[in-house]
């Protein structure tokens, strides 16, 4: 067979080992069924409160949003997410959809409507971080010698900002952040305003799917994990997540789950691969490798019990906040953005110790450090909560309470509008 092999043309082989790869990324997915196409025809929007009808703004209001709003990545949903709350509360806004090369799919339609047109108004808010700053400027038709007040909407994870980054404060007027972590990050480096805007997290629209359209066995306390591979798995550190699991479960006959959603894991097969090997300890860790249109993903948060974190550092941490939105009990880490809303009183939080950042960890890494949470800490919640489902109500129901009361859309706009009316974006007026 060898002989053969060798006589075979490259683009042969190279064929045969994308589609095998396919296949066993395929087998990873979902399976999905026509309840699937069903229940995703009947999702609808959630309703929006008449209270934001009482938001007005006068003629000068608006400005020109940038943005990956139809980009299925975290950056992506940030940005949609404030441009949703402009829309709600009545804030006059041009949206622009940037298009650069970037590894993540064009699949949201979410904003689609409300997308293009003329660029109307003299203050561009962009939501590009600086790593694709020039490429944006050339995509949307900017340059440093716009007349335009630029803002920069950033995000980073890590504690120190990259010295590669610097050369974008050079083209913005002010920044906006979504944490005080990334806002102390930013400062360090930033003689201009910047402004932290609570991020507007909001239930989402829900498919109705249930536990058994997902696979999922109806009985199981199910602990959830979920990441994107382009964040990086040395970040988003899964593989802790599966030895707190089975140090709290040992016995291996407990009625609990760990599911695992990852997303773009072909992308990174070896990675992967490697965290397919540590979750083959226990039959009861799943692995899905799967991109989910909105609704479907809302539904799965729906489905499990516990929501589980133990990342090594976040800018904000959007998935922990909307699993609190939706009163679940959070087992995370201790550290960074996350901290923005995360209590001893309405989670469950991980200790760790601060390590350095690997080189080939994540980029910018240079003199970088990052937390290292604890499995066996993160373990002894994972008991809590399975053994008393009083306190995991508890701490899910004042989660909500919290995220709703401090990351609500009128909470965002209060801040965001006060800003822009300071640099002449905005009058706005409440009546």
């Amino acid at each position: 067979m060898a002989p053969v092999r060798r006589l075979l043309p490259f683009s042969f082989k190279h064929s045969m080992r994308q589609a095998l790869e396919r296949s066993a990324v395929d087998a990873l997915q979902f399976r999905r069924t026509g309840e699937w196409l069903k229940r995703s025809a009947l999702a609808q929007a959630p309703t929006l409160s008449d209270s934001f009808n009482k938001w007005r703004y006068d003629s000068s209001a608006g400005i020109n949003l940038y943005g990956y709003f139809s980009r299925w990545l975290g950056l992506g949903e940030c940005a949609r997410l404030y441009a949703n709350a402009m829309l709600v509360s009545g804030y006059p806004v041009a949206i622009h959809d940037v298009d650069i090369d970037i590894p993540h799919e064009r699949n949201d339609n979410t904003l689609a409507p409300h997308l293009g047109g003329a660029v109307r108004f003299t203050h561009d808010l962009i939501f590009v971080n600086p790593d694709h700053w020039k490429d944006t400027q050339i995509s949307i038709g900017r340059d440093a010698t716009s007349r335009q007040h630029v803002i920069g909407f950033w995000f980073w994870e890590l504690e120190n900002f990259p010295e590669g980054w610097l050369h974008a404060l050079d083209d913005v007027d002010e920044v906006m952040v979504s944490s005080a972590f990334v806002e102390q990050s930013i400062r360090r480096i930033c003689n201009k305003p910047v402004t932290r805007v609570p991020l507007p997290v909001v239930p989402g629209e829900d498919s109705g799917l249930q536990r058994s359209h997902f696979g999922l066995d109806e009985d199981s306390y199910i602990y959830f994990c979920a990441f994107d591979f382009n964040s990086t798995i040395a970040r988003k550190n899964p593989r802790a997540v599966i030895e707190a699991f089975c140090l709290a479960f040992p016995r291996g006959d407990e009625k609990v789950t760990l599911l695992i959603k990852s997303s773009n894991g072909h992308r990174h097969a070896p990675q992967l691969i490697q965290l397919l090997a540590a979750a083959s300890v226990d039959r009861r860790i799943i692995i899905r490798d799967d991109m989910l249109e909105r609704a479907h993903l809302q539904a799965l948060h729906r489905c499990v019990d516990v929501y589980v974190s133990l990342h090594r550092s976040e800018g904000f941490g959007l998935g922990i906040a909307e699993a609190m939105c939706m009163g679940k009990p959070v087992v995370a880490t201790a550290y960074s953005g996350n901290m923005e809303f995360m209590t001893p009183a309405n989670s469950c939080l991980v200790n760790y110790r601060m390590i350095p950042v690997g080189a080939s960890d994540y980029p910018h890494a240079k003199g970088q450090q990052w937390a290292d949470p604890d499995p066996g800490h993160a373990a002894h919640h994972f008991r809590s909560l399975h053994y008393d489902r009083a306190l995991a109500k508890r701490l899910g129901a004042q989660a909500s309470i919290d995220i709703a009361r401090d990351f609500s859309i009128a909470a965002c706009m209060r801040v965001l509008s006060e800003r822009l009316r300071f640099v002449g974006a905005s009058r706005d007026v409440i009546i």
